[in-house]
């Protein structure tokens, strides 16, 4: 820290009164100034103790007070300037270096934290021209070329960051906020093996650097599950408590994992800290939400800010709360928009068909669900809003075939929707940017969607090959594969991108291909270890629970679907109709006829609703003509079918033994 030492003074002389009063007033004017200079001084030293603590904003405090005692002090000016950067306090940083360029800091010397604080206030251009200046000093060039290249990578010139990074790496390779930033460039290039190595390198070249260990915090969620995120999260908050984004990462991971209250907790922190910041209303508004207050979750998204209500989470709360509210017309609006922004985002499309189809526009909602139907993985959800539009639109004959689709349940492996490009200008972008992922994906995608397997498969094998840290590339390759009926090549290559990014789409594929390859134990190890990491996912939720139905395992499937239920609600038929199931496993007759009855009013015509209401009621031994007539009804939706007969055989039996 810059210390001074006492000024001395000479002694001032005069006759006259007027002449004494002048001198009266510069001395008090002399020491005034002093004593402020004194002041700043002592408040600059208390922040530096501050910021070696990194309680960076009690550090700002006291140089808000140093700055206040002496305005034109340019340490005062530039160590505002950099705390205010710490805290992503953009604007101020940019004042306080202004103001310190013109009390006299050469502006060349300041050029890359004022181009930084340009770059977080959204003037990009301008910082843009500071950063790249050639005369910006050799000590504070790695840093813009730091900064530089994360503007360049949130712009989309990704040649240009790869640039900006490997200049700056050669000249500090041991700079951990560096290593950092060109991990969440590699991360989102999608070279996820990359980004962790680089992570990695720099939790270790400083274990104390919460932006470090944050990002850490989030290639562990994306590699491993959300569990084990948390205790990366909570090492960072350990050395700084106050830093938002980690709290924001924090919280968001909790409420995740279904831990509301804990969410609740860090939401209400970082408004004490912050209180306009809009995450954390998005946040109080998702558990609004959840617990079904869908117009309270609106009145708080309506002071989150337009900043994060144009974010797809917040979104989808709105969409739904709207919908909820019974705004169809609302709620499709905000869909649309959504799934414009995220056009491979399956679960938006079906709240995007189910709002139209409530809105009373059934070709819209066809036009929406039939790509989903046509992927080769529908949902039995798929099949029955198809069903339902199909219904509605008058076409009975194909809501029925819809129908019985929906009847099966089960969660299919993830696939890809349809792509919307043509062949043509898929393969032209493919030519044109030869192993880009961005453009080699729909390329194979349309080839697999005409049938070319045997080019689909060379395209895709070039692409994994040039991006062996890419999940999507192996991803890509086994869906190939279980195309061509290789589910054994596949499940190789889906457990390498699991390697890479366990996610829900990697850990459907993963089970579905080890299942249809009999390889049944690694399947359940597979989906035990997504849920161990990742308790709230409600497709493995979903999952878990038809595999102990599989495995007639009554008393572990019954905790499950009933958490399920508590979840998505009662009007979802396959699982009311399974919990029946499961109760008249257990031989808990009058529970499993409640919610077989249930499931029947809300899809009567469902066959597997009915065959499981029949036979509920058959082995219960209760009204026996209802269980016949259920019996002889599924046997007319799925003639043919063995189970269907052999329960209408004995339901037959019982009716006769009855009367």
């Amino acid at each position: 820290m810059r210390r001074f030492s006492a000024i001395r003074r000479p002694l001032l002389y005069g006759t006259g009164g007027l002449i004494a009063l002048a001198l009266l007033f510069a001395i008090g004017s002399v020491l005034f100034r002093e004593q402020g200079q004194a002041a700043a001084e002592a408040a600059y030293a208390r922040a530096e103790e501050y910021y070696e603590a990194k309680d960076y904003r009690a550090a700002r405090i006291e140089l808000m007070n140093a700055v206040k005692a002496s305005p034109n002090w340019t340490p005062g000016l530039i160590a505002q300037a950099n705390v205010s950067l710490e805290i992503f306090d953009g604007q101020t940083a940019k004042i306080a270096l202004e103001q310190a360029v013109g009390a006299g800091a050469e502006q060349i010397s300041l050029q890359h934290l004022l181009g930084h604080a340009l770059w977080m206030t959204g003037d990009s251009e301008r910082a843009e021209i500071l950063l790249s200046d050639p005369a910006i000093p050799q000590d504070n060039r790695a840093y813009a070329l730091r900064i530089l290249g994360r503007l360049y990578s949130e712009r989309g010139d990704y040649d240009l960051a790869r640039e900006a990074f490997d200049t700056a790496l050669e000249i500090a390779p041991d700079d951990s906020r560096l290593w950092t930033e060109i991990a969440r460039f590699r991360f989102v290039y999608a070279d996820h093996m990359g980004a962790i190595a680089a992570s990695d390198k720099a939790v270790a070249l400083d274990p104390d650097d919460v932006r470090a260990i944050e990002f850490r915090g989030q290639m562990v969620r994306s590699q491993f599950g959300l569990a084990a995120a948390l205790p990366w999260f909570e090492r960072g908050l350990s050395i700084n408590g106050d830093d938002i984004p980690l709290l924001e990462e924090y919280a968001v991971t909790l409420g995740e994992l279904g831990r509301n209250r804990d969410m609740l907790a860090q939401a209400r922190k970082i408004l004490a800290i912050n209180s306009k910041n809009g995450r954390a209303y998005y946040m109080q508004a998702v558990i609004a939400a959840r617990a079904g207050d869908y117009a309270l979750a609106q009145r708080i998204l309506g002071v989150a800010g337009a900043a994060i209500n144009e974010t797809p989470g917040a979104m989808l709360v709105s969409a739904i709360a709207e919908y909820e509210l019974g705004n169809f017309n609302k709620a499709a609006d905000i869909l649309d928009r959504l799934s414009s922004m995220q056009p491979g985002n399956m679960r938006v499309r079906r709240l995007l068909a189910r709002a139209k189809l409530r809105a009373g526009n059934n070709l819209d909602a066809l036009d929406i669900i039939q790509p989903l139907l046509q992927s080769g993985a529908p949902d039995s959800y798929d099949a029955l809003l198809a069903a339902r539009a199909f219904e509605v639109s008058g076409e009975r004959d194909k809501a029925a075939d819809g129908l019985s689709a929906a009847s099966l349940p089960i969660i299919r492996g993830a696939k890809p929707l349809p792509q919307q490009l043509s062949i043509t200008a898929a393969a032209d972008g493919a030519q044109r940017n030869p192993g880009d992922a961005r453009y080699a994906i729909p390329y194979i995608r349309a080839l697999l969607l005409r049938g070319n397997v045997g080019q689909a498969l060379s395209q895709a094998r070039s692409l994994q090959a040039r991006n062996p840290g890419v999940a999507d590339s192996h991803i890509l390759v086994g869906d190939v594969e279980a195309a061509a009926g290789d589910y054994r090549a596949a499940a190789v290559n889906y457990g390498r991108a699991r390697e890479i990014e366990f996610s829900e789409n990697v850990m459907l594929r993963l089970v579905d291909s080890y299942r249809r390859t009999g390889r049944v134990k690694e399947a359940n190890e597979v989906l035990a270890a997504f849920v161990y990491f990742n308790p709230n996912n409600l497709s493995a939720q979903r999952l878990t629970a038809y595999l102990f139905i599989d495995e007639a395992r009554w008393a572990e499937a019954l905790p499950m679907l009933l958490k399920l239920r508590s979840r998505v609600g009662y009007n979802d038929s396959i699982l009311n109709a399974n919990l029946a199931r499961t109760y008249s496993a257990l031989n808990r007759h009058d529970e499993a006829i409640f919610n077989a009855q249930a499931a029947y009013k809300i899809d009567p015509a469902n066959p597997l609703v009915t065959l499981i209401y029949g036979q509920v009621l058959l082995k219960s031994g209760q009204r026996p003509k209802a269980a016949l007539e259920l019996f002889e009804k599924a046997d007319a939706l799925i003639p043919g079918n063995s189970e269907v007969a052999a329960g209408l055989k004995a339901a037959k039996a019982a009716y006769k033994k009855a009367a």
